[in-house]
């Protein structure tokens, strides 16, 4: 009886020391802040330049648009920038969150790690369209190096150079960079990746220096292969972070004017305040996953959209209808307050959809979408303009239309019809899945991108203007005083040139992809899920 209780007492002990050898440690999570950089739009929200012009190119580049195909006044653009004053910034189961600082009309976002040991900090892109992590270090050949944060290697005594290995990254917008590469310790939060695989530039192209506020780039795409050479020799960082945590997913919570946040290994709840109070929920109701299209980005399939504001919103449109974009079937426009010919349920649909595609890239601003989209989303912008020379939308900066709040009807002629009220630019609803079911609805006010200067006959006879009466937007809290800037002498534009406001959604040149890129991300909580689907999920604003 004695020995039974005695082996039973020690199969018990050895239970429990295997246990401990071999569970994983407890789940963790950590947040990374993006921090938002108010002083520059205090300073420069104001002020016209060619960053949004600049912006769209670099977008279009992500889609590998072929470069013959540009518009000579949007390459002629990105000449002037490239050739500027370089002092100019551009623009075992755990789960990890990182903070995500926007920087520059907030075309960029970005986040904290360190390198090496001991550690070294560095901002780097979180950039879910590309796969390597590279960084600007002592060993590259580029200007200011005083001036930015760089991979030291000689002062890390973790740093280990893989020889005869080497990497190059070629973007279609002609940007480049290039260099050898080394095993060091990695820190994202709360993760550590012991001989994680960092590409250091060697040569790094005029654009990609110009950029004072950032170290490099981390890419976290879905499914790519390792850029580095001898191929097949190296794994990427993507597949090193992934491993570690306790779910194979991230999460990307990016606010306009505030910071964000990039949670990885779980699904974050609520965030706690300074003083451990809780500030907001990331997301609201429920989570909607959708699969991931084949392919090596985070892509997924969407179907129907609905252009609307607080007293009309369209029909559900698929992009099928041979319509004038800018009127409807009577060729007058659309009611400003008809509600009754509406559908409001996707679902309603009854012919079969067009499943268009598009890539959820951070590395992107833009929402780059199909032209039966983009056109029609405009027709509602009175005084919105079609740029030939640029292949972009704009429309007059000062332009104000009172609109009242989006609850409930239009009001009438009695009580509230005087109420002060906030006009922005119409919302843009866009329905996921091949039967058009949960829909994102992205806020007008995120619309408002840039203000740029452009030729000013770029909009003449070549272009195409929108003739719809539906409300304009007013940019008052995004420009100042309604973009009127007619008291700075200083500011007014160089003659044949006119100023003008971007927009935040633009043509994706007819290709078969488009990007959702950070201005989608402001209005939505979206989950990226190695597992091969999407998550997104409505969120307070």
């Amino acid at each position: 009886m004695e020995f039974s209780v005695l082996i039973s007492a020690l199969l018990l002990l050895a239970a429990h020391s295997l246990a401990a050898v071999v569970s994983p440690a407890s789940p963790q999570s950590f947040s990374l802040p993006a921090h938002y950089n108010a002083a520059f739009h205090s300073v420069h929200h104001d002020q016209p330049s060619n960053h949004g012009l600049l912006s769209y190119y670099k977008s279009l580049s992500r889609l590998n648009v072929n470069p013959d195909s540009i518009p000579s006044g949007l390459k002629k653009v990105v000449l002037i920038e490239d050739t500027s004053s370089s002092d100019k910034p551009k623009g075992g189961g755990v789960s990890s969150s990182l903070p995500t600082t926007p920087f520059w009309e907030e075309r960029e976002y970005l986040t904290e790690l360190t390198v090496g040991t001991p550690p070294q900090k560095l901002l780097v892109n979180i950039d879910t369209g590309s796969v390597s992590f590279w960084v600007l270090s002592s060993e590259t050949f580029v200007a200011n190096k005083t001036l930015r944060a760089l991979y030291d290697i000689g002062k890390s005594s973790t740093a280990e150079k893989v020889v005869n290995a080497s990497w190059a990254t070629y973007y279609a917008d002609g940007s480049y960079a290039a260099g050898h590469v080394y095993h060091d310790t990695l820190h994202l939060g709360s993760i550590k990746v012991p001989k994680a695989v960092v590409q250091s530039a060697l040569e790094v192209s005029l654009d990609l220096a110009a950029d004072l506020a950032t170290s490099g780039i981390m890419g976290l795409a879905y499914n790519m292969s390792s850029e580095v050479h001898p191929l097949g020799t190296e794994t990427t960082v993507s597949e090193q972070l992934y491993e570690r945590l306790d779910q194979p997913l991230m999460t990307i919570d990016l606010r306009t004017r505030a910071n964000g946040t990039y949670t990885f290994g779980s699904i974050p709840t609520v965030e706690k305040g300074d003083k451990g109070k809780n500030e907001r929920a990331p997301y609201k109701g429920e989570i909607n996953y959708y699969p991931l299209s084949r392919s090596e980005y985070w892509q997924t399939g969407y179907t129907f959209f609905a252009i609307a504001n607080s007293t009309y919103q369209s029909e559900w449109m698929n992009g099928l209808e041979d319509v004038d974009p800018l009127t409807d079937d009577t060729g007058t426009g659309p009611s400003p307050t008809s509600t009754s010919a509406t559908s409001t349920d996707p679902n309603a649909a009854t012919a079969t959809p067009i499943l268009h595609e598009a890539i959820i890239d951070t590395g992107t601003s833009l929402l780059l979408l199909p032209d039966s989209i983009v056109n029609k989303y405009y027709a509602h912008v009175p005084g919105a303009v079609f740029r030939t020379e640029y292949n972009i939308w704009t429309y007059p900066c000062d332009l104000k239309v009172p609109v009242h709040t989006r609850s409930g009807p239009p009001p009438t002629a009695g009580a509230g019809a005087e109420e002060e009220v906030k006009p922005v630019l119409p919302d843009l609803k866009i329905a996921f899945g091949e039967k058009g079911g949960w829909h994102a609805t992205i806020p007008g006010a995120l619309f408002n991108f840039s203000v740029i200067e452009v030729e000013e006959d770029s909009g003449s006879s070549s272009t195409v203007v929108a003739r719809a009466q539906q409300r304009p937007a007013s940019l008052k809290d995004f420009v100042g005083d309604g973009g009127n800037d007619k008291e700075k002498d200083d500011d007014d534009p160089m003659p044949g040139m006119v100023t003008q406001c971007m927009g935040g959604i633009q043509s994706n040149m007819g290709l078969d992809e488009g990007i959702f890129g950070d201005t989608f991300f402001k209005a939505v909580f979206v989950v990226l899920d190695m597992r091969g689907r999407v998550g997104f999920a409505d969120k307070d604003l």
